[in-house]
């Protein structure tokens, strides 16, 4: 599948409150993405570098306000490739949302998305137990974000997603369309909008 056609299908799901089905296909986009850029790597390798080689863009969109480079959870998973062995935030989306969703799964408990996307302003929540972590499913949008601002997606124009957009902060919109590739331009714009 196409990576422009997996951000389309995640950005469908959540409209519909898919929100499972939207993180697999966000998972796909950047599953795919992390193939372009790290050919040789093995997936988990690939996926979990992609993430914490762009927390930049996938932390303001996706999890803002967190430091997501320096933040482990108390969630038990194999093999996290975090500096210090505790996973982040990288080695859980892998971990729980890709691989569970990936092979057929049910979402472990204690790890479903809550809805903070749809309600539109900022506010942003997490839930943490000892061994369970609830994100916001503003990941999915940090997820696509990387996916579409990269620079080796430059090429995935696609009249399917004419009108689709990214929003951050709840009012700065990225039409998808003109957007595939130019992550240093959205990272200039942030800057001016993030304290």
């Amino acid at each position: 599948m196409k990576i422009s056609d997996s951000v389309r299908k995640s950005i469908d799901d959540w409209e519909k409150n898919e929100l499972e089905s939207s993180m697999l296909h966000a998972c796909n986009a950047v599953d795919g993405t992390a193939k372009k850029i790290y050919p040789k790597y093995k997936n988990q390798k690939r996926f979990t570098q992609i993430l914490r080689d762009n927390y930049k863009i996938f932390g303001p969109m996706g999890l803002p306000g967190i430091d997501i480079a320096n933040t482990a959870f108390p969630v038990g998973i194999k093999n996290p490739t975090a500096i210090g062995g505790n996973p982040d935030v990288a080695d859980i989306i892998y971990s729980i949302h890709r691989c569970s969703h990936g092979h057929g799964d049910e979402l472990p408990d204690g790890f479903s998305l809550l809805e903070d996307a749809k309600f539109g302003g900022d506010s942003t929540r997490i839930h943490i137990e000892r061994g369970k972590l609830r994100l916001s499913d503003r990941s999915i949008f940090g997820l696509l974000a990387v996916a579409v601002f990269l620079i080796a997606n430059k090429d995935q124009l696609d009249s399917k997603l004419n009108g689709y957009r990214l929003i951050f902060g709840g009012e700065i919109e990225f039409l998808i369309n003109e957007w595939w590739g130019r992550g240093e331009d959205f990272l200039k714009i942030i800057k001016l909008h993030t304290p």
